[in-house]
């Protein structure tokens, strides 16, 4: 008797904490139904087949969801489980984002995702998508849903990559932000700098044909690309066998090139670069269009005229002369000095824009432009090169910018 009475107490015993904690969980039928049939059933977040159909689900509080291509998803708390659960679909459009470079931030109404991403838009009425790059330049397009279905929205902005075989930063600028039919551009990011310069002219003259019948120190090349009285940013020392930026001026931007040099230095890059793009000297319209989307930015000039070769003593932006590629900062395209530093070339012959160093602040501006000799070298003027297009490597799996497709 004595061991019975401890052997009831501790099934008791169980039977309450059984009771307490583990409560009896009740199931019950219950059949889905959705106008029109065919949706994805979820029970609990588990998949459970296709609607219409009967399962055994727990009798209270179950959270059952569907969702079907084109139609807007549907889901529902049940607190107390009917027999039957009806649920009407609402038909919508699903709309498939994909951003130029993807990974951009996506704002439609109340969604916001990250591209690649989709939602489901109502028929008939006009939704507004903004994308937002890692650039900060946000593109907003409204789009008209005519029919149920699916569209898809390509949208590009303003991003930026370094060339992997040239070590060039280029940035590539959407055609819908371009106020010219031209498509995207790809363009430097800043000046074509001393140091790839001397790069460029290490492969065109690779053992320094040496120039004796003119200036000491000088070569062949520097006397057809480099023709100036002043030391420009690239030169050689007598015992060296190599093409090289003087010190401290790798990242300064190649000043004193002629026209004619800043073109072969382009052809040079159109068989270097892995973009597949021909690179050029940008027209004077695309230059104003580019250089536009840095205005209001602090820019390297002086108060001085470019005919006296002084800068105003007043002046001082921490350069003598030029300065390093990004010093004054990026345009929300991603494009650095396009005012002030040195003129750039043109594609129109015997025309720079932009102003330089020794500019006063009303020349450096994204509607300037000087008229020069051509076939000389300024220590005031160097070049940026362009192409029409973007990288054919790069992103090649989404052509269209901005057209919405069926």
């Amino acid at each position: 008797m004595r061991r019975i009475i401890p052997a009831v107490l501790l099934i008791a015993a169980a039977a309450f904490l059984a009771a307490r904690f583990f409560p009896r969980i009740t199931m019950k039928q219950v059949s889905v139904i959705t106008i029109p049939g065919g949706a994805d059933l979820y029970v609990n977040g588990v998949a459970s087949g296709i609607t219409p159909a009967v399962r055994l689900v727990p009798g209270d509080d179950v959270h059952i969801a569907v969702s079907r291509d084109g139609f807007l998803p549907v889901d529902t708390l049940l607190h107390t489980v009917p027999d039957t659960v009806m649920l009407y679909l609402t038909q919508g459009t699903l709309l498939v984002i994909n951003t130029i470079p993807p990974g951009c931030t996506v704002n439609a109404g109340n969604f916001t995702g990250q591209s690649p991403c989709s939602l489901i838009a109502f028929s008939g009425n006009p939704i507004e998508v903004t994308v937002t790059g890692d650039m900060g330049v946000s593109v907003t397009r409204t789009v008209n849903i005519l029919s149920p279905g699916m569209r898809v929205l390509n949208i590009s902005v303003p991003w930026q990559f370094t060339d992997s075989l040239t070590g060039m930063d280029l940035a590539v600028i959407p055609g819908e932000l371009l106020p010219f039919a031209m498509g995207p551009m790809t363009v430097g990011r800043s000046e074509v700098t001393a140091g790839m310069f001397a790069e460029f002219m290490n492969e065109m003259d690779p053992v320094l044909h040496r120039d004796s019948s003119n200036l000491v120190g000088r070569t062949v090349l520097m006397d057809s690309i480099l023709k100036c009285n002043w030391r420009g940013p690239v030169s050689f020392n007598a015992d060296t066998t190599a093409y090289a930026p003087l010190p401290g001026m790798e990242d300064h931007p190649m000043a004193g090139v002629t026209r004619e040099g800043a073109i072969w230095f382009c052809a040079w890059l159109t068989e270097k670069s892995v973009t597949g793009l021909v690179f050029r000297l940008p027209d004077p319209d695309e230059w104003a269009s580019l250089a536009a989307s840095g205005d209001g930015m602090a820019f390297n000039h002086s108060d001085a005229s470019e005919v006296i070769l002084t800068r105003n003593p007043l002046v001082d932006d921490g350069w003598a002369r030029t300065a390093p590629s990004g010093a004054m900062g990026y345009s929300p395209w991603g494009l650095g000095h396009m005012q002030g530093n040195v003129w750039e070339w043109l594609s129109e012959p015997g025309t720079a824009a932009g102003g330089s160093w020794l500019s006063s602040p009303q020349d450096c501006a994204s509607g300037s432009v000087i008229n020069l000799e051509e076939d000389l070298g300024y220590p005031f003027t160097g070049f940026r090169v362009a192409a029409t297009g973007r990288p054919a490597d790069i992103y090649s799996g989404n052509e269209s910018e901005t057209e919405v497709e069926e």
